[in-house]
């Protein structure tokens, strides 16, 4: 007697079928149904990869592009339905997948982080946290410290792939007090004192202890002077809890 296949068997090869765009692995669906099935899924993951990296889009051949998401679609198992995070997946997938797209354009990488990071900024609930002890150093809000190769927070819409030359920086990025995305290049100094901010509040000491592992050879008059910096800049921002001083 013939066993009938439960419903996670069906949904697998239901999924597999879509995937693959083979109507043989599901013969009770109509191959036009199955693909009507099949168009408004890659449509919709299409739209998702499209509008949170229009850049990278831009940048690549179209035949490229659209081929990277027919990989995607393909090959990997998305676990959430949210845009923002099937965005996030797709450019794991190409990472996880160490595939050639990013060694033949060695920025890639680099910028789809970036555009994802926009996104993520844009979206993202922040609390404000209070302050634990006023003699530690405390951030007004989260923020990132990213180290990039190339300048792509710079690159817009338009750009052409000749202008994507190599310009090693650092920067940060948060939303401020208006939501608005914001972006600082960093001196290497600032940037080493302020991810280690960016980890929680900080001690006076503590950072001091972080340039001496950095620069043994300077003095203590140039730790301070570093520091004072370090906090005139942040406050500048709106980015240093201000009982602090």
């Amino acid at each position: 007697m013939q066993t009938k296949p439960d419903f996670q068997q069906v949904q697998h090869q239901f999924c597999q079928a879509i995937r693959q765009a083979d109507s043989a692995q599901l013969s009770q669906l109509q191959p036009e149904r199955l693909q009507l099935y099949r168009e408004l899924l890659l449509n919709n993951i299409t739209s998702f990869i499209d509008n949170v990296y229009p850049i990278a889009k831009s940048l690549l051949p179209e035949s490229l592009w659209r081929q990277l998401i027919h990989d995607f679609f393909a090959q990997e198992q998305c676990q959430s339905p949210f845009y923002n995070e099937i965005s996030l997946q797709f450019r794991d997938y190409l990472s996880r997948e160490q595939h050639a797209v990013l060694e033949q354009y060695p920025w890639l990488a680099e910028l789809l982080q970036y555009e994802w990071l926009e996104l993520y900024l844009d979206t993202i609930e922040l609390s404000d946290s209070a302050l634990e002890n006023s003699e530690q150093w405390q951030l007004t809000t989260q923020i990132w410290v990213l180290v990039y190769q190339y300048p792509v927070y710079q690159w817009q819409l338009g750009i052409s792939i000749d202008e994507c030359q190599p310009q090693p920086s650092a920067i940060m990025a948060w939303r401020d007090v208006q939501d608005q995305i914001r972006v600082d290049v960093l001196h290497p100094v600032m940037a080493i004192l302020i991810e280690q901010l960016s980890q929680g509040p900080q001690s006076t000491k503590q950072l001091t202890q972080l340039l001496e592992q950095y620069f043994p050879q300077w003095n203590e008059e140039q730790y301070g002077q570093q520091l004072d910096e370090l906090a005139v800049y942040l406050q500048q921002q709106n980015l240093l809890k201000t009982s602090l001083f």
